[in-house]
C-alpha cells in the first residue's frame, strides 16, 4: 500500500517538474526572441519611435485590463472543475459562457477605445491630441486581446498544456515575422498597422488550438448564458482591481525614484527589477497554466489542496534556488551581456533583490488558493497589503541607503508577503507547510546566504571560487532531492542516451 502511495506522489512530482521545465523553456525562448525583437525595433524606429510604441502599449494594456473584467484568469477555475468531474455537458456550457462574455468584453473594449481616443491621446502623449485617430485605429487590438484571453482561459482550464506552450511560441514567432518587415519598410508609419496585425494574429493562433477542442459557439444575447458567467466576472473584477493596485505601486515607486534620484536611478532600478522578473518567469510561468487549473479542480478538498500546494512549493524552491545562486554568481556577466556596462550600478541592488524569488517560490502556490476557492476578497486583501508595503519599503530603504538598499526593500517585501499569505491561508483554509518544504527552505536559505556573504561582505581573491562551489552545491542538493522523488530526470537522461546511440 505504501509503494502505491509513493508511486502516485512520484507521478505528481514528475508532472510538476515536467511542465515547469516545458513552460520555463518556452519562457526562455520567448524572452530571447523578445530581447532580439526589442533591440531591432529600437534600431528601426529610433528613440522617439520606440517611445511612441511604448506609450501605445501602456495605454492599450490599461484599456484591456479594465474592460476584459479579468475573464482570462477567472474562467480557468470554472472550466477546470468540470474537466475534473468529467462533466462534458457542463463543460460545454461553461465554454459557451466564457466565449459569450469574451465577445461582449471585446465589443466593450473597442467602444471604450474609440470613444475615449481623444482622452487617451492627451494622457499618453503629454497633452497632444494628434494621436486620436491612431487610438481609434488601434481599437481592434483591444478586441482581439479579449478574444485571445478567453480562448487561452479555455485551453488552461481544459489543461491543454502542450497546445498552450506551442501557441505561445507561435505567437512570439508571428510577432517577430509581422512586425520587423513592417517596421523595416514603413518605419514609424507602420506602427499602428503592426500592432493591429500582431494582435489579430495572436488571437487567430490561440483560436486555432482552442477551436480544435471546442467548436466555436457564442450566445452573448442570451440572458441565461450571461447570468451563468456572473460568478466568473465577480472573481475577475477583483483580480482586475488587484492588478490595478499592482500597476499603481510600480508607478508610485518609479515616480518617487525619479523625483528623488533622477532618470539614471530609475533606469538602474528598472533594469534590475526586469532581470529579477525574467528569472522568476522560468519557474512561475507554469503555475498559471498547470498548477492553478489543477488546484481549482480540488478546491473543496482541504487535504488535496494542502498536498498539491506543498508539492508545488517544494518543486518551485528546488528549481528556483539553484537558478538564483547561479544568477548571483554570474550577475556582472549577465548585466554586461544583456544590458551594458552603464548599468553596473544595478548589480548590488539586484544581488539582494533576487533573493526575494526564493520567498516568492514559497508564497506563490499559496496565493493561488484563495483564487481557486473563489475567495476574491481575501486575494485582493493580500495583494493590496503587498503593494502598500513595497511602496513604503522602497521609500524608506532608498532614503536610508540609496539604490542598493532598494534591493533590500524588494527582499523585505517578499518576506512580508510570505508571512501575510502564509498566515491568511493557515487561518482561513487550514494550510500548513510540510516538513519537507521547511527542510528545503532551510537548506537552500543557508546556501544562498553564504553565497551572498561571499561577495557582499567577505570579498577575497577566492570569492569567485567559493560562489561557484556554493552554487553547484545548491544545484546538486536540488538534483538529489528531485531524483529521489521523481523519475523525470532518469527518463530525460535515458532519452538523451538513446538519441546519442543513433
Amino acid at each position: 500500500m505504501m509503494e502505491t502511495k509513493r508511486g502516485k506522489a512520484d507521478g505528481a512530482y514528475d508532472r510538476i517538474v515536467k511542465y515547469t521545465g516545458v513552460f520555463g523553456g518556452v519562457q526562455g525562448l520567448v524572452t530571447l526572441m523578445t530581447i532580439v525583437r526589442t533591440a531591432l525595433v529600437s534600431r528601426l524606429l529610433g528613440t522617439a519611435g520606440f517611445g511612441i510604441n511604448e506609450s501605445f502599449n501602456r495605454t492599450l494594456n490599461l484599456v484591456k485590463s479594465t474592460t476584459d473584467l479579468g475573464l482570462s484568469f477567472s474562467a480557468v477555475r470554472k472550466i477546470s472543475e468540470y474537466v475534473e468531474q468529467d462533466d462534458r455537458a457542463s463543460l460545454e456550457r461553461s465554454v459557451l459562457t466564457v466565449r459569450s462574455w469574451a465577445l461582449l468584453t471585446a465589443v466593450l473594449g473597442m467602444l471604450v477605445c474609440v470613444l475615449l481616443a481623444p482622452l487617451f491621446s492627451l494622457w499618453a502623449f503629454d497633452g497632444d491630441a494628434g494621436y486620436t485617430l491612431s487610438f481609434v485605429l488601434l481599437s481592434p487590438v483591444v478586441a482581439a486581446s479579449a478574444i485571445n484571453g478567453g480562448e487561452m482561459a479555455i485551453l488552461k482550464g481544459a489543461r491543454k498544456l502542450s497546445q498552450i506552450a506551442l501557441s505561445q511560441l507561435l505567437v512570439v514567432g508571428c510577432t517577430f515575422v509581422i512586425s520587423i518587415p513592417i517596421f523595416w519598410y514603413f518605419r514609424l508609419s507602420g506602427l499602428v498597422l503592426s500592432l493591429v496585425l500582431v494582435s489579430v494574429a495572436s488571437a487567430l493562433v490561440t483560436c486555432f488550438f482552442s477551436f480544435r477542442s471546442f467548436p466555436y459557439r457564442v450566445s452573448f444575447l442570451d440572458r441565461n448564458v450571461l447570468r451563468n458567467g456572473l460568478d466568473m466576472i465577480k472573481l475577475g473584477v477583483f483580480f482586475t482591481i488587484a492588478a490595478f493596485f499592482g500597476s499603481g505601486a510600480l508607478s508610485a515607486v518609479a515616480n518617487y525614484l525619479m523625483t528623488h534620484g533622477g532618470a539614471e536611478v530609475v533606469g538602474a532600478y528598472g533594469a534590475g527589477y526586469l532581470l529579477v522578473s525574467y528569472l522568476g518567469m522560468f519557474v512561475f510561468s507554469a503555475m498559471e497554466a498547470d498548477y492553478f487549473p489543477r488546484l481549482s479542480s480540488v478546491n473543496a478538498e482541504k487535504r488535496a489542496v494542502n498536498v498539491l500546494a506543498n508539492r508545488q512549493v517544494e518543486v518551485a524552491l528546488l528549481l528556483m534556488a539553484p537558478m538564483v545562486a547561479i544568477f548571483m554568481a554570474c550577475l556582472p556577466l549577465i548585466v554586461n551581456v544583456f544590458l551594458s556596462a552603464r548599468f553596473a550600478d544595478a548589480i548590488p541592488m539586484t544581488r539582494i533583490a533576487v533573493l526575494s524569488l526564493v520567498f516568492k517560490a514559497a508564497t506563490q502556490p499559496l496565493a493561488y488558493i484563495s483564487l481557486a476557492k473563489g475567495d476574491s476578497r481575501t486575494f485582493l486583501l493580500q495583494e493590496v497589503l503587498y503593494d502598500l508595503f513595497i511602496v513604503l519599503a522602497v521609500i524608506v530603504c532608498f532614503n536610508l541607503g540609496g539604490l542598493k538598499l532598494t534591493g533590500l526593500a524588494l527582499l523585505a517585501s517578499g518576506v512580508f508577503d510570505m508571512i501575510v499569505v502564509g498566515t491568511v491561508t493557515a487561518v482561513r483554509y487550514g494550510f500548513r507547510y510540510s516538513w519537507r518544504a521547511f527542510k528545503v527552505m532551510a537548506v537552500q536559505g543557508v546556501l544562498l546566504t553564504c553565497l551572498y556573504l561571499c561577495d557582499g561582505f567577505f570579498r577575497t581573491p577566492w570569492s569567485g571560487i567559493l560562489e561557484f562551489f556554493v552554487a553547484m552545491t545548491s544545484a546538486g542538493y536540488s538534483v538529489w532531492i528531485l531524483q529521489s522523488h521523481t523519475a523525470f530526470l532518469q527518463t530525460f537522461l535515458e532519452k538523451i542516451k538513446r538519441r546519442l546511440k543513433r
